[in-house]
C-alpha cells in the first residue's frame, strides 16, 4: 500500500512539474512588442505572434522579442549648401517596427528589441540623406521653402528604412542656421525690406481703391435717391388713379343699391318659399322615419328572429344528426380495430404455440438421436458375449411383446394339428428377431450362429498320443 502512494506522490509530482513547466514556457507578447519565435516547425525564417501567446518548446525552439514602440532619433549636422553657405541643421525623426509580419521578421534579425541599435541606424541614414539634399538646395530655397526639404529627406529615408523592416512615423527640421549667423540676418532684411515695400504698395493700393470706392458710392447714392424721389413720384400718381377708380365703383354701386331694392324683395320672398319647401319636406320624411321605427322595424326585427330561431333549430338538428353518425362511426371503428387486435393476438398466439411445438419436437428429436447414437456408441464398444447378455435380458420383454397378439385369441385346437399355433409362434420369434437387428444393428442369430460353431471345436476330445499303453 505505501509503495502504491508512493507512486502516486511521484506521479503528481512529475504532472506537476510538467504544467509548471509548460506554463513557464509559455510566451504572450505585450502590447508593444511581438516575438518570433524559430526553430522546429516555424520555417526557416521564423514565424511573428503579436496579439496572441504560445509556447515556446525547449532547446528545439527559441523566442526573440522585437519592441514595437516608437524610437525617436535627433541629428544635429553642419553641412554646406548648393550656394557654399554653411548651414547648421537639426532634424528629428521617429521611427518603429513595421506592422507586417515580414517587417517585425526583417527588424527582430538586425535589431531584436535593442533600441539603441534601431537610433544609431536611423541617425546614419538620416545624417547621409540630410547632408546629400541640402547640398542640393540653396541656403535661401531652404529658409524659404523649409517643407521641400523635409519632404524630400523623409522619402529618402523611407525606403532604407523599410528594407530594415523600419516605417518612418514623422520627420522635422527643428532649426536651420548658417555658421556666422550674419548670411540668415541679411537675408532677413532684405526679406523685410521687400516685404515692407509690398507693403506700403498695397496701402497705397488700398488707399487709391478707398477713395474710387467712396466716390463710387458717393455716385450710387445720388442715383439712388433720384431713383427714390421717381418712385414716389410714380407711386402718387397710381394713388391719384386708384382713388378715381374707388369713387366711380362707390357711385356705381350706390345706384345699383337704390335699383335692387324691388329685386331684393322678390329674392328674399322667393328664398322665403324655397325654405318653406325644404321644411316642408323634412317633416315628411320625419314622418316616414317615425314610420319606419314604429311599424317596419318592428315587423323585420320579428321576421329576423324568426328566421334566426328557424336557422338554429335547424343547425341544432344537423349537429345531433352529425353527432349521432360520428358516434355510429365511431362506434363501428372501433369493433374494428378491436376484433383486427383480436386477430392479431390469436395469429401471434398461434404462431407463438407453433414455434414452441416446432421447437419441443426438434429438441425431443435431437435428445433422441443423440440417445440412439450413444446407445450406438455403447453397443459397439461392447463384445459379443456382452451384446448377447444386453439383449438375451431383455428378450423376455420382447418374447412377451410378441406373445401380445397370441394373449387374447380364443383357439380351439382339433385333433392334434398345431402348426398354425407353431408356425405363428415362429413367425412372431422373427419379427422379434428382425426388430432387434433394425433398431440395434445386431442380428442375434448370426450370433448365436457364430458362438456355437466356436462351441463345437472346444467339446471335441484330444486325441491320444501313440505313446499310449
Amino acid at each position: 500500500m505505501s509503495s502504491i502512494i508512493v507512486i502516486v506522490g511521484v506521479a503528481v509530482a512529475a504532472l506537476v512539474v510538467l504544467i509548471v513547466a509548460l506554463i513557464s514556457r509559455y510566451r504572450v507578447p505585450g502590447a508593444d512588442e511581438a516575438f518570433v519565435v524559430t526553430g522546429t516547425g516555424k520555417g526557416q525564417t521564423g514565424k511573428v505572434y503579436r496579439g496572441t501567446g504560445t509556447f515556446v518548446l525547449p532547446v528545439v525552439q527559441k523566442s526573440t522579442r522585437v519592441s514595437l514602440s516608437s524610437v525617436q532619433a535627433t541629428l544635429n549636422t553642419s553641412t554646406p549648401a548648393n550656394d557654399g553657405i554653411e548651414l547648421a541643421v537639426s532634424a528629428t525623426a521617429v521611427v518603429k517596427v513595421g506592422d507586417e509580419p515580414e517587417d517585425v521578421l526583417k527588424a527582430g534579425q538586425r535589431f531584436r528589441d535593442d533600441t539603441d541599435k534601431i537610433k544609431a541606424f536611423v541617425t546614419q541614414q538620416l545624417s547621409g540623406e540630410l547632408r546629400s539634399i541640402v547640398g542640393t538646395m540653396t541656403a535661401k530655397a531652404i529658409l524659404v521653402d523649409r517643407k521641400a526639404l523635409i519632404d524630400q529627406v523623409a522619402e529618402a529615408i523611407k525606403t532604407n528604412l523599410r528594407t530594415q523592416g523600419l516605417a518612418l512615423d514623422s520627420f522635422s527640421i527643428n532649426e536651420v542656421s548658417d555658421a556666422d549667423g550674419r548670411y540668415f540676418q541679411d537675408l532677413a532684411a532684405a526679406e523685410r525690406a521687400e516685404q515692407s515695400r509690398i507693403a506700403h504698395i498695397a496701402q497705397a493700393n488700398a488707399e487709391s481703391a478707398s477713395a474710387i470706392a467712396a466716390a463710387q458710392a458717393e455716385r450710387e447714392a445720388e442715383q439712388a435717391r433720384i431713383a427714390n424721389q421717381q418712385a414716389v413720384i410714380e407711386q402718387q400718381r397710381q394713388l391719384d388713379v386708384e382713388r378715381q377708380e374707388a369713387r366711380k365703383i362707390t357711385e356705381r354701386a350706390a345706384a345699383e343699391a337704390d335699383a335692387a331694392g324691388p329685386l331684393a324683395e322678390a329674392e328674399r320672398r322667393l328664398i322665403q318659399t324655397e325654405k318653406d319647401n325644404e321644411v316642408a319636406a323634412k317633416a315628411a320624411e320625419l314622418r316616414q322615419t317615425q314610420l319606419d321605427a314604429e311599424v317596419k322595424r318592428p315587423a323585420e326585427a320579428r321576421r329576423f328572429e324568426t328566421e334566426q330561431n328557424a336557422a338554429a333549430e335547424k343547425a341544432q338538428r344537423i349537429a345531433e344528426a352529425e353527432a349521432q353518425a360520428r358516434t355510429v362511426e365511431l362506434q363501428g371503428e372501433a369493433q374494428k380495430k378491436a376484433k383486427i387486435a383480436a386477430a392479431q393476438a390469436d395469429a401471434q398466439s398461434t404462431e407463438l404455440r407453433g414455434r414452441a411445438d416446432a421447437e419441443a419436437t426438434r429438441l425431443r428429436g435431437e435428445a433422441e438421436a443423440q440417445a440412439i447414437e450413444a446407445r450406438a456408441k455403447a453397443l459397439a464398444e461392447m463384445d459379443t458375449v456382452g451384446q448377447l447378455e444386453l439383449i438375451l435380458t431383455k428378450m423376455p420383454a420382447i418374447v412377451e411383446a410378441a406373445a401380445k397378439p397370441l394373449a387374447g385369441a380364443s383357439v380351439t385346437l382339433i385333433g392334434s394339428d398345431t402348426d398354425g399355433i407353431t408356425q405363428s409362434v415362429a413367425k412372431s420369434a422373427v419379427g422379434a428377431l428382425d426388430t432387434i437387428r433394425s433398431t440395434t444393428g445386431i442380428d442375434l442369430a448370426e450370433m448365436l450362429g457364430g458362438i456355437s460353431k466356436a462351441a463345437v471345436p472346444a467339446a471335441q476330445p484330444k486325441p491320444s498320443g501313440s505313446g499310449g499303453i
